[in-house]
């Protein structure tokens, strides 16, 4: 719902109908991709500019006026139309056609997002799609390089942007079978204090690291040995695969060749 409608006004008024449908901030939050502060201030600013108390609530509870429950009903089958006419009204053969800017960090470029828009226009020979390498951690609508369509990690609190959340991503920690033989293997999570790190530093990996294995849980703090951080992955990578280090953050689908090829192993 909240990716089909940039204006301000109207997306308040559709932030104010999730709420008013689930009953719950954070919930609301959580099914919009968006967060509870943003909620909070869109709704804040709606009941301001219409001058009017839509919703009461406290920390425990949270109910519709009598003008809310009004606004709902009017509201719930203005937005719908308003939305129907506008997807009239710019596409009404229904065909997807057009260009868009779409940019990702440059190890999604190299060997995720080229084969998705590859597919991508194969099906829709109408479209046209700018692929750019982007890897800044700060990200706002007004930055130089924003562009239409963004992939990216980290946590996004900007009421100005509409994201969508996907699926966790899966992080190995893996070493080259040169390395093992020469350093040995890692039976325990503390082990890796005697061991090279070879690391990666993220905005979206900041932080102590947490591995869990069934009910057992163990933090690796900064008393690991790192000699050397980056933040492109493939320098790291190929750091690993010559045996000179263990890295803690692989992406599954980046090591699934490797580890096939026995070239890395999982720790």
């Amino acid at each position: 719902m909240m990716e089909l409608i940039n204006n301000r006004g109207m997306r308040d008024w559709m932030i104010f109908i999730k709420v008013a449908e689930v009953g719950n901030l954070s919930r609301a939050a959580r099914e919009l991709d968006i967060s509870i502060s943003a909620v909070s201030k869109s709704l804040s600013r709606l009941e301001n500019s219409i001058e009017v108390t839509l919703l009461r609530r406290d920390s425990h509870h949270l109910e519709l006026t009598g003008a809310g429950q009004t606004a709902y009903a009017s509201m719930k089958r203005i937005t719908s139309s308003f939305q129907s006419l506008l997807d009239e009204l710019r596409n009404p053969d229904k065909i997807i056609r057009g260009s868009i800017k779409f940019s990702a960090p440059a190890i999604v470029c190299e060997f995720l997002a080229n084969k998705w828009i590859w597919e991508f226009t194969a099906s829709y020979p109408d479209t046209k799609i700018y692929l750019d390498s982007r890897e800044r951690s700060d990200f706002f609508s007004k930055s130089l390089e924003f562009d239409e369509l963004v992939f990216k990690s980290g946590i996004i609190e900007n009421e100005d942007l509409v994201y969508r959340k996907i699926s966790p991503l899966k992080l190995v920690l893996c070493a080259s079978p040169k390395y093992i033989k020469k350093y040995g293997r890692i039976s325990h999570p503390g082990d890796l204090e005697n061991h090279i790190i070879v690391g990666l530093h993220n905005h979206g990996l900041s932080g102590p690291l947490t591995l869990f294995r069934q009910d057992e849980s163990y933090t690796i703090s900064g008393a690991v040995n790192v000699h050397l951080s980056s933040n492109n992955l493939l320098s790291v990578l190929n750091l690993v695969l010559e045996g000179k280090g263990i890295n803690l953050m692989t992406p599954a689908w980046l090591a699934t060749k490797y580890l096939k090829n026995n070239e890395l192993e999982i720790i």
